[in-house]
């Protein structure tokens, strides 16, 4: 049983609910996902890009910068691993405000559930103790995940154009920093060939250049 239109069911029976079943004027109050599916299902709406340098198996930045991006993950369900974790994130930051070669790059996206709003984006950059640049940008209508992979490109690309050595970038989802440094092909991959584009001029001007997630 299909819940959109004839012209997209292929031949399945439609359901009691189905938009086959509304007439005209049902249709123009109607307001929903279940709609904008039916509008918009046969549009490209994202481009890939497999044939890309950067997702050259072998080539690509895990594969030659291995050892200047890090991931540092921790136990959410254990009190004592989130106090510890906490802990060492201070050290971390106490660590960086006393150096001008590192910058923090502390990212958030937030998807606000009404259909007329767009997701915003949110990256702050400090260095020394000091904030040196507020970045914020509309994310459009899109989910979660790929709101937070536009604010991982933001903070980074931003980030890569000053004169630092080190980058720690404190994002709420560590599944989606490694998907921003993965460049093989999955939704919203033009976010993480820009990513993989700008760390590897990066960390290509000295062994000392990394990233922390």
């Amino acid at each position: 049983m299909s819940l959109l239109g004839i012209k997209h069911s292929k031949g399945a029976s439609p359901h009691p609910q189905s938009l086959s079943l509304l007439n005209d004027t049902q249709c123009a109050c109607l307001k929903g996902p279940l709609l904008d599916t039916e509008a918009s299902l046969l549009n490209l709406t994202e481009c890939f890009n497999p044939l890309h340098a950067e997702a050259t198996p072998g080539c690509r930045l895990l594969d030659s910068f291995p050892d200047c991006i890090s991931f540092h993950s921790y136990n959410c369900s254990s009190l004592r691993d989130c106090k510890t974790y906490l802990q060492s994130l201070n050290c971390l930051y106490l660590k960086a405000s006393s150096s001008s070669s590192i910058l923090v790059v502390v990212t958030d996206a937030s998807v606000i559930p009404s259909r007329h709003m767009q997701a915003v984006s949110a990256a702050h950059l400090w260095n020394l103790g000091q904030q040196v640049l507020s970045s914020k940008a509309p994310a459009s209508r899109t989910t979660a995940p790929n709101a937070e992979l536009f604010v991982i490109r933001l903070g980074i690309t931003k980030a890569t154009s000053m004169a630092i050595e080190r980058i720690i970038l404190i994002t709420n989802s560590l599944r989606f920093a490694r998907q921003a440094v993965d460049s093989s092909v999955h939704p919203e991959q033009a976010y993480s060939l820009a990513v993989c584009s700008a760390l590897r001029s990066f960390f290509s001007q000295g062994h000392g250049y990394k990233i922390d997630f």
